[in-house]
């Protein structure tokens, strides 16, 4: 699946390619992308985005997209994929973000337009996301996802992990080691 990869994080790029033969690209999200994560959240029904928010949202403010796209390179990263044409469109969002009362575990949360859902993309995110976390420390993943949403929860149980879910009020939260050894 993948052809190409740079180690280091703040270069770091890899192409994949998904299940219908596109080759797309997974790097890190630059701050000046704004205009396009604010593009990707608007090609988005408002079911996609409700299960990426947890709630349903009519639009994001500023200081929401801020929080959205702030990271370091460490304990919160943010990934996205592209298709390879001019103006490099943004077309899925996926991040982790160390909670900070158990350091090595990371909350990842993920956003795949509509048009490019059912392809691998969650899939490939979520691989690349825990290969690179492990290199930050990170030892387990967290999510919460809504229990209607069958895509998500079907991307996390065939990904090979322990899982260890619990539900309630219809969210189901989620929680799995990403090194071996780890329980």
């Amino acid at each position: 699946m993948e052809t190409a990869v740079r180690n280091t994080l703040s270069n770091f790029s890899r192409e994949v390619t998904v299940d219908d033969g596109t080759v797309l690209t997974i790097r890190l999200l630059r701050s000046e992308e704004r205009g396009k994560v604010r593009a990707l959240l608007s090609r988005c029904s408002q079911e996609s985005l409700r299960y990426r928010f947890l709630h349903p949202i009519k639009f994001l403010s500023e200081s929401d997209l801020q929080h959205l796209i702030q990271m370091d390179g460490a304990q919160r990263v943010a990934f996205v994929v592209t298709r390879k044409n001019d103006d490099e469109q943004i077309i899925a969002l996926g991040q982790y973000q160390a909670l900070k009362d158990r350091p090595s575990v990371a909350e990842v949360s993920f956003l795949v337009e509509d048009a490019m859902q059912r392809k691998g993309i969650g899939t490939a995110l979520l691989q690349t996301m825990t290969e690179l976390a492990r290199q930050h420390g990170i030892t387990r993943f967290s999510a919460d996802v809504l229990s209607d949403n069958r895509l998500m929860l079907s991307v996390f149980r065939h990904a090979g992990y322990a899982l260890s879910s619990s539900t309630s009020y219809g969210v189901t939260h989620l929680e799995f080691p990403i090194v071996e050894g780890e329980s």
